[in-house]
C-alpha cells in the first residue's frame, strides 16, 4: 500500500495537498500559496519523504507543510476508515491480536 503526497493549486494563492491511498484521492487540507511547497509536493512524493524534514532544505514553508500532514492524515484515517501511517497499522494489527 503505497501513499503519495501531492499538491494542486485549487484557487488564486491557494493550493491543496491531497493524499493518494492505491488510486483513491484524500483531500488533505488547503493553505496559502508557497511556491517552495509547490515545487516540493507538485509531482507527489511518497508519504516517508513528505514527513522527512532533512529533504526540506531550511525552507519553512515546507517544514510547516510537513508538520500539518501527519494530524491531517491521521483525521482522514478516521474519517474513512483506513490505515495510512504505520503507526496505525500497528496499533490496529495488536488490537486484533489482543
Amino acid at each position: 500500500m503505497s501513499t503519495t503526497i501531492y499538491c494542486r493549486p485549487t484557487a488564486k494563492g491557494v493550493h491543496s495537498l491531497y493524499a493518494d491511498v492505491d488510486g483513491t484521492s484524500h483531500f488533505l487540507f488547503s493553505q496559502a500559496y508557497r511556491r517552495g511547497v509547490k515545487e516540493f509536493f507538485a509531482d507527489g512524493v511518497s508519504l516517508n519523504r513528505a514527513i522527512d524534514h532533512s529533504l526540506a532544505k531550511n525552507n519553512s514553508a515546507v517544514h510547516n507543510t510537513m508538520d500539518k500532514l501527519i494530524p491531517s492524515i491521521r483525521y482522514v484515517e478516521r474519517e474513512y476508515n483506513i490505515e495510512i501511517l504505520n503507526k496505525t497499522k500497528e496499533k490496529n494489527r495488536r488490537r486484533k491480536t489482543a
